[in-house]
Order: structure tokens, then C-alpha cells, then sequence
């Protein structure tokens, strides 16, 4: 059903356009996908061709069959002048498709055209409109497993934030776009660029006043997945390049620091997972992590002391009682846990010792009764174990099932399988307790 007027359009002939309409060619006619002469121009850009078949008689509002106006095409194609032409001709300006309930600012923004953002807040954008919130029957699978299906409600600003377009970010501030609006979950537009590896749109976003502790339905605040963005775990998805930003993961923590962020927040629940691969993984970092334990269980060091230096308390724990010093051990931690996989033990040693000197008791054990030393052990970590015995760990303690440390070193405790029941045997690191233990008794 494609017309020869259509044809002319997507090739962005104008002189055969021309002949076309003075020939009586019906400018408005679609194909069978609802496809017109206009919305072929729309994708072009062409602000040339756009007038032209507006003057014949094509209308500026018609949408496609989602509602996909002229507008919202050539505001993501990121074409200033032919938006100019459809807003001389009375194009909507907050007209909405049916699918998500997004507008063409929305869409400037989501596609990083910050002149194209302008040009629509000049006709009157709304900076602050939201997209349609969806309401799912269910995001618990029977498994059951939470599926995070997406529930929109995101505003310019948070699709901008979500791109990492700075200088889209720049003109909807300086409009009067919310810097705090959250969408559904609780995540704020600075949030959305911290997860997303967006730095200085978090940075911009935080000097022009957002508010760093507000926190999403997880419990998680700005700090938390800063600090968790400093050290991303390995996964099957892309990490993002920190070299995309001027500001660094570690400058954002810095700055979040001096802006008031509260570094003892808890959170409340589980994070999303980034990826597939993800499913399940890390259920350590559960309901009471702190960006401290979070640091910890990487081997973080420069973070722990900067958390500290801020008054930072390494005695909170999770719901399954543990604390940074035990994170940074491996307690808790299953084979399968992408966080801190590559930290080394002298990154480990670095990160308890400031735990220490802050106060933690070395001793302290987790609901199961386990203590640093039974993580470090399980993990066949030598020097850490070594560490722990310098520093005052007992060696023969027994957890609730009245395991020990060297019961955790020869794959008694578990920490592999699917159940987290087997082992892995560590023989040096059983005969190095057993030495320790002799030595303490002679």
C-alpha cells in the first residue's frame, strides 16, 4: 500500500515530491502498517519535506498506530529545525503514544538530544510529566523469585539520568525539572545514574541540590550504589567504563560524603539483580547491609576508611549478623557470588584491619554462630587466617552445629552447591590452624 508520494518522501526528493502533488498524490495516505508520507519525513528529519506535505494538507498531530506522533519521531531523531516546522503547525507538544505514555521531551531525552530538549521546553514541554506507571498482576514468580518488571513512571529528567546525557540533564534542571521525582520503587533520577554508571550526571544532579538520602524500596540510598559501583561485580553484562565519565565512582562517594550522605543506612531488602547470571547470587548483602559491609565483602579498603572517617559504624550487621569484618573474611559468601570475587587477601587483611582499630571484636559471630576466622578458613584464605590469629581470633571455636574453623577448612561447612551443604578441602590451611593451635597450647 506504499504511494509513490511515500516513496518520495523517505528518499527525501523534494523536487519529486513537488510533481507528486501537483500530480493531486494523496499526502496522506498510509500503507497497511500505518505508515505516511509525513512520518517517512518525520524519520528523515527533513524539516523541508515535513513543510512541504504539512502545506498539502497532512496533519501535524496524526499518529501512528501506538500513537507515535511527528513530534515524538523527529524528537528522537534529534531534528531541531523539523520540530520547529510541527510546532508552527500546531503539533502537540505533550501528546502522549499509548504504549508507555511517553512524550516527545521524554524522548529528546532518553536519545541524548539536549538542543532537541530545549526546543521542546520552549513550546511548553512539561520538565516534569511522567510516564505511564504500570500496574503488574504480579512480579513474584512461583518459584517464587521476583521478576523486577519495570513499572515506568519515569520523568525526562530520570530518562536523561538513565542515558547519561549531562548536558539534557543541564537544560531540564535549569527548567525547573525535579530533581528528587522518584519513580515508583523509590528510585531517584540520581540513583538511576549511579546504577547505570552515569557519574557526573549523579555529580550534576547532587550540586544542583538532590537530596543524596533519599532511599528506594530496597533501602537503597545514593552511598550505597556508589559505593557498590566502585567495585561492580564480574557478570555477564558490560561493566560500565569509568572513563566515560569525568567524575570516577570513588569522586561520587567523596562528594556524597561532603553533600551529608548518612553512611550507616541499612537496607531493607535484597538489591535487584543487574543480569541473569545474577539470580540469586550475593544473598549475603541482604537486609542490614550498610555501604560498609558492602565495601567490605569487595575487599574495599579506600572506601571502608573513608565510610569511617565519617563516622561510620563497622558493628552494624545484617539480619544474619554479619559485619564488615566477617564480610571482608568471606562469611557467608557462596561459590557462585560474583562480589568480590577478585579481591586479594592483602586487600582483605587491609580491609579487617581498619575494622579493627575501629573496634570490632574479632570474635563476633554471625546466627550461625561463625566467626571471621571460619570464612577465611572455608575459603583456604592462609594469610588471612594467619591475620585473624595475630590478632586475637579463637582457633578452636564451635559454631551452632559445633563446627570449627578447621571443620570449615576441610569442606565441613559447606559454602558449595546448590544448597551451600559441600565443601571445598583446604589441607594447608587445616594443618596451618592446627600448627596455630599448638603453638597457643605449648
Amino acid at each position: 500500500g506504499t504511494t509513490a508520494i511515500a516513496w518520495a518522501a523517505r528518499r527525501d526528493d523534494l523536487d519529486l515530491a513537488d510533481r507528486l502533488i501537483r500530480a493531486g498524490a494523496d499526502v496522506k495516505a498510509a500503507n497497511r502498517y500505518e505508515v505516511t508520507p509525513l512520518s517517512l519525513a518525520c524519520l528523515n528529519g527533513s524539516a523541508p519535506m515535513i513543510e512541504k506535505l504539512l502545506k498539502a494538507g497532512a496533519d501535524a498531530n496524526a499518529a501512528g498506530p501506538e500513537d507515535e506522533t511527528p513530534l515524538m519521531t523527529v524528537a528522537r531523531v534529534g531534528s531541531v529545525p523539523a520540530a520547529k516546522v510541527l510546532i508552527a503547525h500546531g503539533a502537540k507538544i505533550d501528546a502522549r503514544e499509548s504504549w508507555h505514555g511517553e512524550t516527545a521531551l521524554m524522548w529528546a531525552a532518553a536519545q541524548k538530544h539536549p538542543e532537541m530538549v530545549s526546543a521542546l521546553i520552549s513550546a511548553g514541554a512539561d520538565v516534569n510529566a511522567i510516564s505511564t506507571v504500570v500496574k503488574w498482576d504480579r512480579q513474584t514468580t512461583a518459584e517464587p523469585r521476583e521478576k523486577w518488571l519495570p513499572l515506568g513512571g519515569f520523568s525526562p529528567l530520570m530518562f536523561a539520568a538513565r542515558e547519561g546525557c549531562v548536558e539534557c540533564a543541564k537544560v531540564l534542571i535549569d527548567a525547573k525539572a525535579s530533581v528528587n521525582l522518584a519513580d515508583p520503587d523509590g528510585i531517584t533520577p540520581m540513583v538511576n545514574a549511579i546504577i547505570n554508571g552515569h557519574y557526573d550526571v549523579a555529580g550534576l544532579l547532587l550540586d544542583k541540590g538532590a537530596d543524596p538520602n533519599l532511599f528506594d524500596k530496597t533501602g537503597r540510598a545514593a552511598l550505597y550504589a556508589a559505593v557498590d559501583a566502585h567495585t561492580l561485580p564480574a557478570s555477564n553484562r558490560p561493566v560500565p567504563n569509568e572513563s566515560d565519565n569525568q567524575m570516577t565512582s570513588l569522586d561520587l562517594i567523596k562528594s556524597l560524603l561532603a553533600h551529608g550522605a548518612q553512611v550507616n543506612m541499612q537496607l531493607k531488602t535484597q538489591q535487584p539483580y543487574r543480569t541473569k547470571v545474577d539470580r540469586g547470587n550475593d544473598t549475603m548483602l541482604t537486609t542490614g547491609t550498610t555501604p560498609m559491609i558492602r565495601a567490605a565483602k569487595a575487599g574495599d579498603a579506600p572506601v571502608i576508611a573513608l565510610l569511617l572517617a565519617k563516622s561510620g559504624d563497622p558493628k552494624l550487621i545484617t539480619r544474619n549478623g554479619v559485619n564488615p569484618v566477617m564480610a571482608a573474611a568471606g562469611l557467608g559468601t557462596k561459590e557462585e557470588d560474583t562480589v568480590g570475587r577478585k579481591k586479594t587477601e592483602k586487600e582483605i587483611i587491609d580491609s579487617i584491619d581498619l575494622c579493627l582499630k575501629a573496634g570490632v571484636d574479632v570474635n563476633v559471630a554471625d546466627t550461625r554462630g561463625q566467626t571471621a576466622l571460619h570464612g577465611a578458613a572455608q575459603k583456604g584464605w592462609n594469610q588471612v587466617v594467619q591475620y585473624l590469629a595475630d590478632h586475637g581470633a579463637t582457633l578452636d571455636v564451635k559454631d551452632k552445629k559445633g563446627l570449627t574453623p578447621i571443620d570449615a577448612a576441610m569442606g565441613l561447612a559447606g559454602g558449595l552447591g546448590f544448597d551451600n551443604s559441600t565443601g571445598d578441602v583446604h589441607q594447608t590451611t587445616a594443618d596451618l590452624l592446627r600448627q596455630l593451635i599448638a603453638a597457643k597450647h605449648n
